[in-house]
């Protein structure tokens, strides 16, 4: 709602390399209780009309409102809106949360591949039951991260935190994160309330280096508007961690609309990688989906990364807990795209459905795979 528009021990080595081959391969390029999370979806069909726009905010849930902001100011967002303290009886609605105080910061900073600004939008809530999800870690379910752009060097963004304070390392056994004297190409930190916030910076080339090779997409979206990288600092993607890879895809991609490549090949029987039975079993493989959506307003692209970790537990998240995250969708005609959502498993947080917002019309879903949240707002016109 644009109003107040608003990888842990799991991580294996393989999981790192497959990290680090992301970083180095230039083509690869989620207030309150769910009423019937637990319960059967509607199951509408779907008018074929209604499109997704692009991704066009993302929204996360702190404990403290000061403390969060303080720590983003460091990594050049900035406060373009604030509330204080109330109760707001239209974002309750949105989110289900009945009766709670609430105050909000909507943080902007730049966009990797446009000239229009990403909003990040942070909210504290107060005289409602919240639960704290700080310690998740970077590969749990419902867990995943917001990766910025950096320059030259993560060494520089990572010593503002650590000036005020507000540095959490997260140790990342794979190239290119150790740093020694030389540049930090990439690095991965948290907010207060441990939320994973990845560096990723565009190194300069070394004196006399050849020009880069031509960039190629794995997916129909072309090197021309989106790379690994973008075109310049600022906000680049969203990492969230999914269980059924398919089942993930058949909401963000067929749903929503992402421009994803085909799903990577089933891990091998047990006893391949010792070439026959008894050889032992390969260890797990990630799977990592990178897709393209629009960001919201512009021709250009911006990704949204699924990572697959099947077996683990979902956290039994709250829309206003601590640490919950979400991403929000602009779209055209929100009736159809929101009868489509729930046609293929999507869940309602709003109360009463679609809300009436002071900027257009908007619903809070939790997708049909781990119960992600997902907001699909339309603007006025």
């Amino acid at each position: 709602m644009k109003k107040l528009k608003a990888l842990n021990s799991l991580l294996s080595s393989n999981f790192g390399v497959i990290v680090a081959v992301c970083a180095l391969m230039v083509a690869m390029a989620t207030v309150g209780l769910s009423r019937s999370w637990a319960g059967t979806p509607d199951a509408a069909p779907a008018p074929d009309t209604g499109k997704v726009l692009g991704v066009a905010f993302d929204g996360h849930q702190v404990s403290n409102l000061d403390n969060s902001i303080k720590f983003y100011e460091a990594i050049d967002f900035h406060v373009a809106s604030r509330t204080d303290w109330h109760v707001d009886k239209i974002l309750n609605k949105l989110g289900n949360t009945p009766g709670a105080e609430s105050r909000q910061a909507v943080m902007e900073t730049l966009s990797s591949v446009s000239d229009k600004p990403f909003d990040l939008i942070l909210t504290e809530y107060r005289g409602i039951d919240r639960k704290n999800w700080s310690n998740l870690g970077l590969g749990d379910l419902l867990s995943g991260h917001l990766d910025l752009t950096v320059m030259d060097d993560c060494k520089i963004d990572v010593d503002k935190l650590k000036a005020i304070g507000m540095f959490k390392d997260v140790p990342m056994n794979m190239p290119g994160a150790g740093g020694g004297n030389g540049p930090l190409r990439f690095a991965f930190v948290q907010d207060p309330d441990g939320w994973f916030v990845e560096f990723f910076a565009i190194m300069k080339p070394a004196p006399g280096a050849p020009p880069e090779e031509p960039k190629v997409s794995n997916s129909t979206a072309t090197a021309r508007n989106i790379d690994r990288l973008g075109k310049q600092l600022g906000f680049n993607h969203i990492g969230l961690d999914v269980k059924d890879m398919a089942k993930a895809l058949s909401f963000y991609q067929g749903v929503l609309g992402g421009d994803y490549p085909p799903p990577a090949p089933p891990e091998p029987p047990a006893g391949a990688a010792a070439g026959g039975p008894g050889g032992g079993r390969a260890a797990p493989r990630m799977n990592m989906m990178n897709g393209w959506f629009p960001q919201a307003g512009t021709d250009k692209n911006v990704r949204l990364e699924l990572i697959g970790e099947a077996g683990t537990t979902v956290p039994d998240e709250h829309f206003a807990d601590i640490n919950v995250n979400y991403v929000g969708f602009q779209v055209t005609d929100i009736d159809a795209v929101y009868a489509k959502a729930k046609a293929a498993g999507a869940i309602t947080v709003s109360d009463g459905g679609i809300v009436k917002v002071k900027d257009g019309r908007a619903v809070m879903l939790r997708d049909p795979d781990v119960g992600g949240f997902v907001e699909l707002w339309e603007p006025a016109h």
